[in-house]
């Protein structure tokens, strides 16, 4: 605990040292120059019974000091200013005109609020500005013209009636030679001081924009209603959710199994449309997709499912695509929910100077064309000119770190409050695992007498070895998604009642050696896996060689784990007549992990 000075309003050394001896200071502090001693002591003892009756009054400089220092902290918080970003979006226009349409939309949109008659130039679709007009609200636009092309952005600042915060919305309209007209909007919060908080949304010209014209992303069609999915259209969800370019989240809302919604998906897309994909995955549709793509990254039974660009069969993990299980009645609290997760991710993107040009940029750009075109011009002038795109450089680069600041503080506080949630879960989860060991250590010691022979139904085929794990295997094995996979697509059926015999084998001797130990157990575990003519061996003679290795790594939990053992039946590539399963030990939750079953994976030994 820091230790306070402060000044004592006497010179009484010696009683002063007394209290020391007490134990009240921790010491005693003689000035040279005359001045009243000083005492050090920890706060507590500032309540302390007594020491006004002994004759010394103490004041706290610290104290005194921050009150003097209210009125101005208070005056400075009133004055801060934060920046929040709030939603970023961007899509391709497949329309002819579709440039000077979304010119002319934005424009409507924003003479409302700019308070103002736009001038002819900003309906003709050129550079204006409305920052030194009485009466109006900042309202700007640049447009730079080229021989492929041309670029037009804008940006309004409209204050906040009631909170002290003005609302920023910028957009812009791109069309270049060769390509398809871009479109995008976004809005960014200025906060000065305290400000409740405020819903996530979108600025309200991109729903005109989707309604009147055709959008698309990723090739995939945009509007401001979701996407119906049946069972004849999963290949090409699927192919949605693993293109490895794919820009925009995918949202998924999944039937019940009687055919019924939790959210009304057109809903949803009424809010979040052009800033991720909306699809309705229908009852049957889901069962496809699920054996397609496996339980744990499917979406069903009313469950909804957010898919992060980056999806892929190699780092796929399910926990960092969120899946939320809703209850009837819990619409009105998703849909915001969703889309504070979704309008703003475009933030993060780290190529954003590309993908969104700024008004701030653009103007830059066309101020430092205008100084070049203007030589003729006196040196003061020059000298202005250049001073005027400094200063805005400068408020755009301040603009930007407010911005990230923003996003780096909101980041922390998830952070936090996961990581707080992670240490609970800890402390339950070492409860739970407590007393599933006390009973587990029951059932162990029961009688032979009294215990049922247990009769496991046997593995019938690679499309039901997910559902066979979750019932036969139990919790301490747990089948990754990319070795479900390659079973499904590279599995052979020769070898397909050998694989299932030895996850058994694995299942009643080797994870109870990983967890207990022991020779014995070490000893029954070589000799069943030996009965299936399998061992269990290191993928390389230096374990380290698996780190550099390709392919010998997974995702599991959000972390990379390396492959570095693996059970394994025969000898080359042909799975017919061969078996690797690749896995590797989690001693947290006492699970053995495979990783990649049952093709071989390359490497420098061929074993």
């Amino acid at each position: 605990m820091t230790t306070i000075m402060i000044r004592a309003m006497t010179n009484d050394i010696a009683h002063l040292r007394r209290l020391r001896a007490d134990c009240v200071f921790e010491k005693v502090v003689i000035s040279r120059d005359g001045a009243l001693p000083r005492v050090a002591f920890k706060p507590p003892l500032l309540k302390i019974p007594g020491i006004r009756a002994c004759g010394i009054l103490i004041r706290t400089m610290a104290t005194a000091f921050a009150e003097r220092l209210a009125p101005l902290r208070a005056r400075m918080q009133q004055q801060r200013v934060a920046v929040r970003p709030v939603s970023r979006l961007w899509f391709e226009l497949t329309d002819k005109a579709a440039f000077d349409q979304c010119i002319d939309l934005c424009l409507k949109w924003m003479e409302p609020r700019a308070q103002v008659k736009l001038p002819s130039e900003a309906w003709a679709g050129r550079t204006f500005d409305l920052t030194d007009v009485l009466g109006a609200n900042p309202t700007k636009a640049v447009r730079i013209n080229a021989s492929d092309g041309a670029i037009w952005a804008a940006r309004l600042d409209w204050p906040d009636p009631v909170h002290p915060r003005t609302w920023v919305s910028e957009f812009f309209s791109e069309r270049r030679q060769g390509h398809l007209c871009r479109f995008g909007a976004q809005l960014t919060c200025v906060i000065r001081g305290d400000s409740p908080p405020y819903e996530v949304t979108r600025p309200s010209v991109v729903r005109h924009v989707l309604d009147r014209l055709s959008a698309e992303a990723d090739n995939w069609s945009l509007s401001d209603a979701a996407t119906k999915v049946n069972v004849d259209d999963i290949g090409f969800l699927q192919e949605l959710l693993y293109d490895p370019g794919r820009r925009l989240p995918v949202v998924a809302i999944s039937e019940t199994e009687e055919g019924h919604l939790r959210i009304a998906p057109d809903g949803l897309a009424l809010t979040i449309a052009g800033a991720a994909h909306i699809v309705h995955v229908t009852s049957e549709a889901s069962w496809k997709l699920t054996h397609s793509i496996g339980k744990r990254m499917s979406v069903f039974n009313g469950a909804v499912r957010l898919y992060l660009p980056g999806l892929s069969d190699e780092t796929e993990d399910p926990y960092q695509h969120p899946l939320w299980l809703l209850q009837d009645g819990s619409e009105q609290s998703f849909i915001p929910l969703i889309a504070a997760r979704v309008l703003p991710f475009a933030f993060m993107r780290t190529n954003t100077a590309e993908d969104f040009p700024r008004f701030a940029v653009l103007r830059d750009f066309a101020a430092r064309q205008a100084l070049t075109d203007r030589q003729s011009r006196s040196d003061i002038d020059q000298l202005k000119s250049e001073l005027y795109v400094l200063q805005s450089e400068l408020d755009e680069s301040a603009e930007e770190r407010d911005a990230w600041q923003s996003l780096a503080q909101e980041e922390q506080n998830k952070r936090l409050a996961a990581e707080a949630e992670v240490e609970r879960l800890k402390s339950e989860t070492a409860r739970l695992d407590s007393k599933a060991s006390a009973l587990q250590h029951r059932l162990e010691n029961r009688s032979e007498a009294r215990s049922e022979e247990r009769i496991d139904r046997p593995l019938e085929s690679y499309h039901d070895l997910e559902d066979w794990a979750d019932e036969v295997l139990g919790e301490h094995l747990y089948i990754h998604q990319a070795a479900l996979k390659d079973c499904k697509k590279n599995g052979s059926d020769n070898v397909l009642d050998r694989i299932g015999k030895a996850l058994l084998v694995i299942r009643d001797y080797v994870v109870p050696f990983r967890i207990h130990g022991g020779l014995d157990r070490r000893a029954l575990m070589r000799e069943k896996l030996g009965e299936l003519g399998m061992e269990d061996t290191p993928c390389f003679a230096d374990r380290d060689e698996a780190r550099r290795a390709p392919g010998y790594s997974v995702q599991y939990e959000g972390e990379t784990c390396v492959l570095f053992d693996h059970i394994k039946y025969g000898n080359g590539y042909d799975n017919a007549n061969q078996i690797r399963i690749y896995y590797f030990w989690d001693s947290n939750n006492k699970r053995f992990v495979i990783g990649k079953m049952p093709s071989h994976l390359r490497n420098n030994l061929t074993t």
